[in-house]
């Protein structure tokens, strides 16, 4: 069986998505969303982006309010900078003009694979993601994980500053000991985010904690808390919450990711295999060495 190696595509929402939302033309008469001066982002323009994108990143933007707006914000911009260069005749330059017809035909062909290879509703079955999980189960091994907690002393470079810091966080190491850990750490600890939540960091793997804490903590027993750990931005009081060893995810966790993968592997598989039918069916090609050589020639 072919393997199905899920990387977990990680959707940017940046600045693609910004300049991808120029493609949709407002609809007069439609509810303004945003407006700024002459111009205007209506509903209708971005509910027809929105629809445009795949789940997850659809999903994602819909749950993100902050970004939603981000987006109307540049589509502002752009459009006045559009409507700037119309004003101009910028879209009729010949450079510009070859451009445009470029970048449309790229929009026509993409949009026509999209559809000629999309995934059949029931891809990928139970059967196929069980397989798919078999077949690559060491891409779902999660690393050992540790649950931490720290009360963080900020430490200056100079002697005098650093021998304080440190006597400071020998005597919340005593205190958070013999009390309780959580109060000591809101009261105490100099990291506010941390410090918010009684010193919870959440979960970090081994190999995404710094050297000086990952090798204190390997040889904690959940419950201790440690000596303060120096670090090159202070000292640092842990506590270990809670441990996960290093195992297997079960399908369960894994199925909508990997799910996803598989659909998207199979568009992708599907779109070049219609290419080069395409590419087939039109006969053999060739490619005029010469007029390439003149082509290659004119760039330098």
């Amino acid at each position: 069986m072919r393997k199905v190696l899920p990387h977990f595509r990680r959707t940017a929402i940046g600045s693609s998505l910004l300049i991808a939302m120029l493609a949709f033309p407002a609809i007069a008469a439609d509810k303004i969303v945003g407006r700024s001066g002459n111009v205007s982002v209506t509903q209708d323009e971005l509910e027809t982006f929105l629809r445009s994108l795949d789940a997850p990143t659809r999903q994602r933007l819909a749950a993100d309010r902050t970004m939603l707006e981000q987006l109307i914000q540049s589509r502002l911009a752009q459009k006045a900078v559009l409507a700037e260069a119309e004003s101009k005749g910028w879209s009729k330059k010949p450079e510009v003009a070859a451009m445009a017809r470029d970048a449309s035909q790229q929009v026509v062909v993409r949009s026509f694979l999209e559809s000629v290879s999309r995934a059949p509703q029931s891809y990928p079955s139970d059967a196929e993601l069980q397989a798919a999980y078999d077949a690559n189960k060491a891409a779902f091994t999660a690393p050992k994980t540790f649950h931490i907690a720290q009360i963080f002393v900020n430490a200056a470079r100079d002697e005098p500053a650093l021998a304080k810091a440190r006597k400071d966080a020998e005597e919340i190491a005593r205190q958070a000991r013999s009390g309780d850990f959580a109060a000591v750490a809101k009261a105490r600890s100099q990291e506010p985010r941390s410090a918010a939540n009684g010193g919870d960091t959440g979960w970090m793997s081994e190999t995404g904690m710094i050297p000086e804490i990952r090798g204190v903590v390997s040889g904690m027993k959940v419950g201790a808390v440690s000596e303060p750990v120096r670090t090159p931005n202070g000292f640092h009081v842990l506590k270990l919450l809670e441990v996960r060893e290093a195992g297997l995810r079960p399908i369960v966790e894994v199925r909508d990711q990997l799910r996803a993968t598989m659909r998207e592997q199979y568009e992708a598989d599907a779109a070049q295999n219609y290419l080069r039918q395409q590419v087939s069916a039109q006969g053999a090609s060739t490619v005029d060495k010469a007029a390439l050589d003149s082509v290659i020639s004119s760039m330098r």
